[in-house]
């Protein structure tokens, strides 16, 4: 595992990078420092109270108590309780176990997905087709699941816990 602490340059762009987002608001404040932790193809950023993931240069909020402010921003898939051992299992999303959309979002955009009994997050997607035409499906995929509860990120992240609750 390799953790550094980030320049004030590189802080400053990562900043401004995910200050550019839609979701991007939540991170207020001027930023002092961001800690990066890489380990076996994982790249997590730690800037103000937010834990970032990064996959394939775009930025995502991972699920962790932190970010519930910036997860509850992004637009939501509700699941049914059926396709919850499924998801949080790696998953993608398909129609059929769909309950419920909440917010706007086209292709390529970030969403939560969520269980229908407690709307706890389960896992952070990227959709293949936007709201309307994902309304219109009876099947198919959905979103592409890249990050979930009990991943190798979740898990990452339990064991870095000292790192993630440090002060800055």
């Amino acid at each position: 595992m390799r953790v550094n602490y980030l320049s004030k340059k590189e802080t400053s762009l990562l900043a401004n990078r995910i200050r550019s987002l839609y979701w991007g608001d939540v991170l207020r404040g001027k930023i002092r420092n961001a800690v990066e932790i890489r380990e076996n193809g994982i790249k997590l950023y730690r800037i103000g109270e937010l834990i970032i993931g990064e996959i394939n240069d775009k930025l995502y909020p991972v699920i962790h108590e932190r970010n519930q402010e910036v997860l509850n921003k992004l637009p939501a898939i509700i699941v049914d309780m059926g396709a919850v051992p499924h998801i949080v299992n790696g998953a993608d999303v398909m129609r059929p176990g769909i309950k419920e959309f909440r917010g706007e979002f086209d292709e390529g955009d970030l969403v939560v997905v969520r269980d229908e009994r407690n709307l706890k997050p389960l896992a952070v997607a990227i959709t293949l087709v936007g709201l309307e035409e994902c309304k219109a499906m009876e099947r198919g995929k959905v979103a592409k699941n890249i990050h979930h509860v009990n991943d190798k990120i979740w898990k990452l992240m339990r064991k870095i816990r000292h790192i993630l609750e440090r002060e800055l």
